[in-house]
């Protein structure tokens, strides 16, 4: 079975970790990775897109749609 692991170094709307922080959750999830590869378990690593750049994808009932994202969908009436 395949697995996923998404490290997040930030997050929108709250204030960025320090440039030293940042280096060091650089280098843990290198180390990590290096960890996975040299044990043949890892198939990729690398950075995502902004969030301004996501696409949501959902299925429903054998339908698939797409929309900008990641944003919650609501009905306004004004």
């Amino acid at each position: 079975m395949k697995k996923f692991f998404l490290a997040v170094h930030s997050v929108e709307g709250e204030a960025p970790p320090s440039p030293e922080v940042v280096e060091q959750m650089h280098a843990d999830v290198g180390a990590f990775n290096a960890e996975l590869q040299a044990e043949g378990a890892l198939l990729f690593g690398g950075g995502l897109l902004p969030v301004h750049s996501a696409t949501v994808v959902r299925a429903n009932d054998g339908e698939v749609s797409t929309s900008n994202g990641p944003f919650v969908e609501s009905e306004v009436s004004l």
